[in-house]
């Protein structure tokens, strides 16, 4: 898979339009603030339908009602257009002239997002942890994305029912299907998460081999609610505290990941820089697991893709980088030992070749 050719208007910062990539590693280097995230968000919007930081109304420039974004890309069957509009509160998303939904998108496009900040898909809530989990399975099954919607709009239907005191009648409606959806959901991440902590695990022990301490580079992905109750024991188990709450207490919406490095849980006495390895495995996972689905290695986007690593965990992802079809790296300068096919320079939105 490779994206060919990015077109922008009002995305960001963003200035320059008509940027072509290259197979292989490209890397875009220029100052903070400079619009290195931006140009990765754009990239990974043109080929995922979804914002990886913040609202769609923060996505638009300052002074402008709409922005737009359309990348041309090759996958195994042929080569495709993707256009996405964003306006404050809205969002259309074509591929290749048809209106499509984002996992619609996701069958045939497919990009994965490193940065430093994944650091707190481990110290962060247990919310960022079950978006990334759910943004994930919708890209790789249609069903869990729909299963997905359904599921929250189940929820806002009940909850609403429980802060008004309807009667059991009403809540049986709602509760049945919370019940229908959410199980299947809990089933299809169970089944997904074989896969995953597999992946991750072999990720984290190739990162640490020349750990001093062999005895703690196995790492541990866990889902909370596995082996517990079913989810209509579960919330016949919590009627009571929803009635006086107002809100559904259990369920897909309250599950965590558990992530634990030789018994140790990384969330609770893990340092940053093990939780930022941590977080790096659990992504490099979503790349393998998005190549097996697809078929095909995705786009990788590395965002300040050294920073806050260990000389053995930066060699790791230095490593990544030149091995796969197809790289969009930024950093404040070129690292060493790095060899781009293409090097790009960006300065207040604006991008040219680096000399």
């Amino acid at each position: 898979m490779q994206l060919e050719l990015l077109n922008q208007l009002n995305f960001r910062n963003l200035v320059s339009s008509g940027l072509r990539f290259l197979p292989g590693l490209n890397l875009i280097t220029g100052h903070n603030g400079s619009g290195k995230s931006n140009l990765l968000a754009a990239c990974y919007l043109s080929l995922t339908a979804d914002l990886p930081f913040g609202r769609i109304a923060d996505a638009i420039r300052l002074g402008e009602d709409e922005a737009f974004v359309s990348s041309r890309f090759s996958h195994a069957d042929g080569s495709s257009i993707v256009e996405i509009g964003l306006a404050p509160g809205r969002r259309l998303v074509r591929l290749d002239g048809n209106t499509v939904r984002s996992e619609q998108l996701a069958a045939v496009a497919a990009a994965v997002l490193m940065t430093p900040e994944d650091a707190q898909l481990v110290h962060g809530s247990p919310a960022g942890r079950r978006a990334w989990l759910d943004s994930l399975l919708g890209r790789i099954s249609q069903r869990y994305a729909r299963l997905a919607r359904e599921y929250a709009r189940v929820l806002t239907q009940r909850n609403a029912l429980l802060r008004s005191g309807q009667p059991d009648s009403s809540l049986k409606v709602w509760t049945d299907q919370l019940v229908a959806a959410g199980t299947v959901i809990e089933e299809l991440r169970v089944r997904a998460l074989v896969r995953i902590r597999e992946l991750a695990a072999e990720a984290y022990l190739e990162m640490t081999s020349g750990s001093t301490h062999p005895e703690r580079r196995e790492l541990a992905v866990t889902l909370s609610s596995e082996g517990g109750p079913g989810l209509q024991e579960a919330l016949d188990a919590t009627a009571r505290e929803e009635r006086i709450r107002g809100v559904t207490v259990v369920g897909p919406h309250r599950a965590d990941l558990g992530l634990a490095v030789g018994g140790h849980s990384v969330q609770a006495f893990g340092s940053r820089g093990e939780a930022r390895t941590a977080a790096l495995a659990l992504k490099v996972a979503e790349y393998r697991l998005l190549s097996e689905r697809h078929g095909e290695e995705p786009v990788l986007l590395l965002d300040d893709f050294t920073a806050e690593l260990d000389p053995e965990r930066r060699s790791f992802l230095l490593s990544l980088a030149q091995s796969v079809p197809q790289v969009l790296a930024t950093a404040t300068e070129s690292p060493v030992g790095l060899d781009a096919v293409q090097h790009l320079h960006i300065e207040a939105g604006t991008l040219r070749h680096a000399g």
